[in-house]
């Protein structure tokens, strides 16, 4: 069995602990254990259990983030190494980073965008650049211009594209 702290070496220790929650094992190789501090004592043990506790919460809350373009949760990227949408490598853009340098990939991309991709505008990124034009217009008191932008937000929310049939 590997280690659950730094998932490298072999563990030797094999610790299980019964309580509300149920069984949990933790597996710890040499090194592990003792910057844990693990001796003989529980009280030792107990705070391991602790820690990686809240290590496995943070990374379950990490994993329930979902693309709002297309549905994809962050799990099912990390689990598939595939992305939903064209919107996932912005939105994820951080956690992606990471899975690559896992996987001893680094820097970015330096090829070719594929043509049917090379003009693809989403609805996401739409909503962006005017979101940002309002913004701006409403900042430099151009009320004008802030209504044209106001009235394209709406319509782009009322498309078909968008799944709002409410027209």
């Amino acid at each position: 069995m590997i280690c659950d702290f730094c998932k490298k070496q072999d563990a030797v220790v094999f610790i299980e602990l019964n309580g509300d929650g149920g069984k949990k094992h933790i597996n710890l190789c040499r090194e592990c254990a003792a910057k844990s501090g693990i001796t003989g004592d529980p009280k030792s043990i107990t705070s391991i259990f602790k820690e990686l506790t809240s290590i496995s919460r943070q990374i379950s809350e990490a994993d329930k983030k979902v693309c709002p373009v297309c549905g994809t949760k962050l799990a099912l990227i990390k689990s598939s190494k595939k992305a939903g949408c064209p919107e996932c490598y912005s939105i994820f853009k951080n956690e992606i980073r990471e899975l690559l340098e896992k996987e001893g990939i680094k820097g970015s991309y330096s090829g070719k965008m594929p043509k049917r991709l090379a003009t693809f505008r989403s609805v996401l990124t739409d909503r962006i650049a005017l979101q940002g034009k309002l913004e701006e217009s409403l900042k430099n008191e151009d009320y004008e211009k802030a209504a044209v932008y106001r009235d394209y937000l709406r319509a782009l929310e009322k498309s078909p594209v968008n799944g709002n049939d409410d027209e």
